[in-house]
């Protein structure tokens, strides 16, 4: 594995990537918590926030719940955007180099970000899943509304009181495949959105004159741009993995017991297909301050660690000679 030096000392370069990548998530997390909560409240079709608006649902927030609010569900949600987030920039660095040096002969470009970053994203979604299952559950209780699956519409109690106490009663009551629940839509929807994530912003700087593609202002504005084109195109299978983590809380049975696809269908045939983009806007007002900031805070924090840029950092490509015996190695950057 390569390795930095740092102060006189070498380390592997996952781990100054894992803490960059890990700052950076956690950063962009907070500063649009707000909107994220909001958002979720509007995918999973919440009877007190249907036709609320933007607006609306953020004046039934603080009216029921305060400014503190805002922020439901956001502790589980930085829990997992920190591991998350550092498992993927990291794992995107690491399957780039590990493609250029399984296969030689790869071109790099676009293409190579594409793949890299397509099974970065999936890495980090089955390792961190259970804690944006219960991310999305917090998020979902609204203290004092009413739960009309309730019987005499009583006020409902909160079913969780924490991270911890969401855990165990889902394991508790659906065992460890209950902690996976919606994770199908999630891998279906990671898999494309960080692959062309990555693409995008890559072809984009192909188009950013070459003395200005290390500024930061034209790398933010590639990266807000391949998140809004990559969120857009997956954004149905991430409302379908909202309304399945939250079904037991509910009163719609719509997706109980179906597959993602299956789900899909039923949301489109029962809700419309408008449902399918519900609280698309306010995530393109959480994809572009947290896209800037995220690559802000990454190249900020890799600057400090001193993390070599990719183009600096050789590939040791085996070769054979002619007799088939091992060659001097060949370095790609």
């Amino acid at each position: 594995m390569e390795e930095a030096e740092r102060g006189g000392w070498a380390v592997p370069l996952a781990v100054p990537e894992l803490i960059a990548g890990g700052v950076a998530g956690g950063v962009a997390k907070c500063a649009v918590a707000p909107l994220e909560r909001v958002k979720i409240l509007l995918q999973t079709s919440r009877a007190e926030f249907r036709g609320s608006g933007l607006v609306g649902s953020f004046r039934t927030i603080y009216r029921t719940e305060g400014p503190f609010g805002f922020y439901r569900g956001n502790g589980a949600s930085v829990a997992r955007i920190v591991p998350y987030a550092a498992l993927h920039y990291m794992a995107y660095e690491e399957y780039h180099r590990w493609i250029i040096l399984g296969f030689p002969n790869v071109q790099q470009g676009p293409v190579l970000d594409l793949v890299a970053g397509s099974i970065a994203g999936g890495t980090a979604v089955v390792s961190t899943y259970p804690l944006d299952l219960v991310r999305t559950k917090l998020a979902y209780q609204v203290k004092g509304a009413v739960n009309l699956s309730l019987r005499e519409s009583k006020p409902s109690e909160q079913v969780y009181k924490g991270i911890l106490d969401c855990l165990k009663i889902i394991y508790r009551q659906n065992g460890l495949k209950g902690l996976y629940r919606g994770m199908a839509p999630s891998l279906y929807g990671i898999f494309p959105y960080s692959g062309l994530k990555f693409y995008f912003y890559e072809k984009m700087k192909t188009h950013v004159p070459e003395e200005h593609r290390r500024d930061i202002i034209p790398k933010l504005a590639c990266g807000s741009v391949a998140g809004l084109l990559g969120q857009t195109i997956t954004y149905p299978l991430d409302v379908v993995r909202r309304q399945m983590q939250v079904q037991a809380l509910s009163s719609s049975n719509l997706v109980k017991g179906k597959e993602t696809f299956g789900s899909l269908a039923m949301i489109e045939k029962h809700q419309g297909w408008k449902q399918l983009f519900s609280g698309l806007s306010i995530n393109y007002l959480k994809v572009v301050p947290s896209a800037a900031l995220g690559l802000t805070v990454y190249d900020s924090m890799r600057d400090w660690l001193n993390v070599p840029s990719r183009e600096q950092v050789p590939v040791v490509v085996p070769v054979l000679s002619e007799d088939g015996s091992d060659a001097a190695p060949v370095y790609s950057s």
